[in-house]
């Protein structure tokens, strides 16, 4: 089983630098047929303590953040290729993904998912705190780094084509078909709508209790896994999707006394709605994405999953940039920006933030469904919920009552719950074939 061997505990802390230096080193031993280069001394990052958070998103310092987001685009760079070096030439063809680059892309779409869940709805809430109000322009946000995506496609073509060589077939530059183009449009739509939502939502949540809302999106996302997928279940996994949904359910059960200042109780759980309601819709396009990849008729390599991501990341940009035009929200922007609280340089630094976190966080699901399944992409979503719970407390000042305190305990029960049933699994899985 590809899954065994794999450490999870760096994505507990998606602000250290360390676990990226080491999966490039892992990435290094895993490549074969490839010259070894002299390596440059690099010198790491310092670690960014819980309690210098606070003090960096409110001086609009984020600098750090894209030194991360480099690294990022870097250990996607070398994935390309690995992958190039395993598939074949131009990448797309030959025998697919090996189990090794499978554990390879598995730990690198982790740390990609764990950056934009734990950062994504910190700093999306930091626009509507500083005076942002376009719910419409921070929807648009969340797909618009789609061009992030593309100058790691661009990096790959350019490396296979070097590596390939003069040959009797040209170098691919794509490898998406007309038909998955048209899937992955639906589904970016789909995406777009679900962003427009969750926007709303967080624009009248404080973003502990939006982040644990979202955590019942694991249960929707089973329900869809099971329907179009056939996603076989264990008593762990239905246990941890049982205490995940509890958790939001405790919430709505006390949603009176969370509201945020000059905040009525009918804008309250208009929001707690519309958050259930990107929690279902992205619970189907989930399951969704992972049926289209059966569907495919080719070989789902990793550039394969990037192009059609991007694509995705494009049409959903789309839609909500039309729902932008027809609410003038465009027109407001200049002026938006010149009475937003950390001035004009901060307000477009939030913007390019925005942008690039929750991009790392779509990247990272789909690459997480490729490699696993939509319901462990679910999960790990449903899994770093308790970290952005944490710094939104440390951050925003955030409330932090009973039923938050136990809707985090419940989380927690439900993460262990589904990985040491995977681990049972793997285990059993490993005695029978010896």
């Amino acid at each position: 089983d590809w899954t065994s061997g794999i450490s999870f505990s760096p994505l507990l802390f998606p602000f250290r630098t360390s676990p990226l230096i080491s999966l490039d080193q892992t990435i290094s031993l895993h490549s074969t047929g490839t010259k070894k280069k002299k390596k440059k001394n690099h010198q790491s990052p310092p670690s960014v303590s819980l309690h210098r958070v606070s003090a960096l998103v409110e001086d609009g310092c984020l600098h750090r953040l894209c030194y991360a987001l480099r690294h990022c685009l870097h250990l996607i760079r070398k994935v390309m290729e690995l992958e190039s070096n395993t598939t074949g030439r131009g990448g797309g063809g030959g025998r697919g993904m090996s189990k090794s680059t499978k554990k390879v892309l598995l730990i690198v779409n982790c740390i990609l998912l764990s950056l934009g869940s734990a950062c994504g709805p910190l700093v999306l809430r930091l626009y509507f705190l500083k005076g942002g109000k376009g719910v419409w322009i921070s929807a648009g946000l969340e797909t618009a780094g789609w061009p992030f995506v593309l100058v790691a496609l661009l990096a790959s073509y350019l490396y296979r084509r070097r590596t390939d060589g003069p040959g009797p077939e040209p170098t691919k530059v794509s490898f998406i078909t007309w038909r998955l183009f048209l899937a992955s449009a639906v589904l970016g739509l789909l995406t777009g709508l679900d962003d427009y939502l969750y926007a709303s939502g967080v624009s009248y949540l404080p973003v502990s209790t939006s982040s644990l809302i979202i955590a019942s999106q694991l249960a929707f996302t089973a329900v869809f896994a099971f329907l179009l997928v056939k996603q076989k279940f264990t008593a762990f996994s239905v246990n941890a999707v049982f205490l995940l949904c509890l958790g939001a359910g405790v919430l709505a059960m006390h949603a009176s006394g969370d509201k945020l200042a000059n905040e009525t109780k009918g804008q309250y759980f208009m929001g707690f709605f519309m958050t259930v309601g990107a929690a279902v819709l992205y619970g189907f396009v989930l399951p969704a994405i992972e049926l289209t990849y059966s569907k495919a008729r080719q070989n789902v390599t990793y550039t394969l999953v990037m192009e059609m991501q991007m694509v995705m990341s494009l049409f959903a940009t789309l839609f909500n940039v039309v729902g932008m035009i027809f609410h003038h929200e465009i027109q407001t922007m200049p002026k938006e920006a010149s009475e937003f609280e950390l001035g004009k340089v901060g307000y477009c630094m939030v913007l390019i933030a925005t942008a690039l976190v929750w991009q790392c966080f779509f990247v990272g699901a789909v690459g997480v469904v490729s490699c696993g399944s939509s319901l462990l992409s679910g999960v790990l979503i449903a899994t770093f919920l308790p970290v952005t719970e944490i710094l939104a407390v440390f951050i925003y000042h955030e409330p932090f009552g009973a039923e938050k305190a136990i809707a985090l305990v419940l989380s927690i029960w439900g993460f262990i719950s589904y990985f040491y049933g995977e681990y049972k699994h793997t285990k059993k899985s490993t005695h029978t074939s010896e």
